[in-house]
């Protein structure tokens, strides 16, 4: 899903921002604003910018209303024209200034909107009515538009009239079929530009020191346009790959993992001693334009794929962790493999659509509050999946957004003269002091069955929890998971 979740600063001002894509381009994207800290808001405003452009061809900017029984939250809507990356400028005014904060976008259509029945059966009736009327006025106007005032139409003029009718009708008819032909052209186009990943190739050898995974993105799409301006692959987190892996049946083996490039187009990471079975791989890349997919795949572990592989293969910072079955567990608190214990501080119903907080608290063996470290310069990484692998989101303090993207966006801005603060860095949520606790903007975009990954760094060592959740549906349907 390419919805935006950001939570950070706007100058003076704390935010949350929430972005909902329309799912299909052009269309409407949705954008609430929270604003979480700073007195006296007075104005807040939205507006896309997209990547090749900036602020030199952006529209002007959209007022966000306050919310009606809501207080501190401001809704507004913005176009998004064409597809691409975006970022979406939101600018908070009061009195303590103005601040603005850049909160990235992937504006690409993701389905086709089905037209409603009643409303198809209405026009196709509208249509016939004009289509027979038009047919209708063709023939009277040749029939009779030159016979003197209550004279009677001959037998010439009669077959005239039908002639006429018989033709108007094949010429709309005509009209009719390449409009149909046109409008089908046209269908078929915008469906070809239904965002997919790329296609990748993904492989797993055993080497002398364990296993290797290979992954090739072999897509004609990523062939055709990556050695185009912007398409060169950015570093995120130092980074230039996130590889996350999920044991596709049960969900109970994770690694979170950073392949290295091997070639053009290839990247390699050595395995960590993961159980043998079908695992969904997820891969976060950014590209110079700020646009950060998501590739997916999927592949087959050998039982052999166990084996250790060679450290000087792996990346410091790879984890990885065995769990427990999906559905296993109910419980809000997960037992760490040091003997800390990590709770979701969840409060109620878990409903789809709708702004949410997801909060965790670590505590020592002894009861104590732990202290968390810096894991690739944020507080914590989390993964959120819907157990049939149809959504994944990588998730950070700061939300979904990719910073080295919002990075990219502001200093793009600041140097073409915008009045812009610095990008945000990491670590911007971070307290002074000791932490134990770490808290993620979400919203679920759909009900059913969801785990949700927590990774947390303490005294050098990464340790990952599961928490699973049934989302449910928020026009109170039953669903079935």
């Amino acid at each position: 899903m390419s919805n935006a979740y950001f939570e950070g600063a706007a100058g003076p001002y704390g935010v949350r921002v929430i972005i909902r894509t329309p799912g299909v381009i052009p269309g409407r994207a949705e954008a609430s604003v929270r604003i979480l800290s700073g007195a006296g808001v007075e104005r807040v405003t939205v507006r896309p910018l997209r990547s090749d452009v900036g602020l030199d061809g952006a529209p002007p900017p959209d007022v966000a209303g306050p919310v009606r029984g809501d207080t501190g939250l401001y809704s507004g809507e913005l176009w998004l024209m064409t597809s691409g990356s975006y970022s979406i400028e939101v600018s908070v005014s009061g009195a303590e200034g103005r601040g603005t904060v850049f909160v990235p976008v992937m504006a690409v259509a993701e389905r086709s909107l089905e037209m409603n029945a009643a409303v198809g059966a209405a026009l196709a009736g509208a249509g016939l009515f004009l289509f027979f009327g038009a047919v209708t006025i063709f023939g009277a106007a040749v029939r009779e538009s030159v016979l003197e005032p209550g004279a009677q139409p001959d037998r010439r003029s009669r077959r005239r009239g039908r002639i006429a009718t018989t033709l108007a009708a094949a010429a709309l008819a005509a009209a009719l079929a390449g409009g149909w032909s046109w409008w089908n052209a046209v269908d078929a186009e915008y469906r070809s530009r239904i965002y997919r990943p790329w296609g990748t190739s993904s492989t797993v050898a055993m080497t002398g020191g364990g296993a290797v995974l290979t992954l090739a993105i072999d897509d004609p799409d990523w062939l055709a346009n990556r050695n185009l301006p912007g398409a060169a692959l950015l570093p995120d987190h130092g980074k230039l790959m996130h590889m996350f892996l999920v044991e596709a049946d049960s969900l109970a083996a994770f690694a979170h993992v950073h392949p290295a490039p091997a070639g053009e187009d290839v990247f390699e990471v050595a395995l960590p001693p993961l159980p043998a079975g079908e695992y969904r791989i997820f891969a976060d890349i950014v590209l110079e334009n700020g646009f950060a997919p998501t590739l997916v795949d999927t592949v087959r572990l050998p039982q052999s794929a166990g084996v250790p592989a060679e450290a000087s293969a792996s990346d410091p910072d790879d984890s990885w962790a065995a769990l427990q079955p999906r559905g296993a567990s109910t419980s809000p608190q997960h037992a760490l493999p040091s003997g800390r214990m990590l709770r979701w501080e969840r409060d109620g119903a878990v409903v789809a659509d709708a702004e949410t907080t997801l909060r965790f608290v670590v505590a020592e063996p002894d009861g104590s509050p732990a202290a968390l470290e810096p894991y690739m310069g944020m507080l914590s990484h989390a993964a959120v999946l819907r157990d049939d692998g149809s959504v994944f989101v990588h998730l950070h303090p700061a939300g979904s957004i990719n910073l080295t993207a919002q990075q990219r966006f502001a200093a793009a801005e600041a140097a073409g003269g915008g009045a812009v603060e610095p990008a945000a860095g990491h670590m911007r949520h971070a307290p002074d002091g000791p932490v134990d606790s770490v808290s993620f903007p979400f919203v679920f975009p759909r009900p059913g069955a969801w785990r949700i990954f927590v990774q947390v760094k303490i005294g050098g060592s990464v340790e990952t929890a599961a928490f699973d959740v049934d989302v449910e549906d928020p026009t109170g349907a039953s669903t079935s998971w």
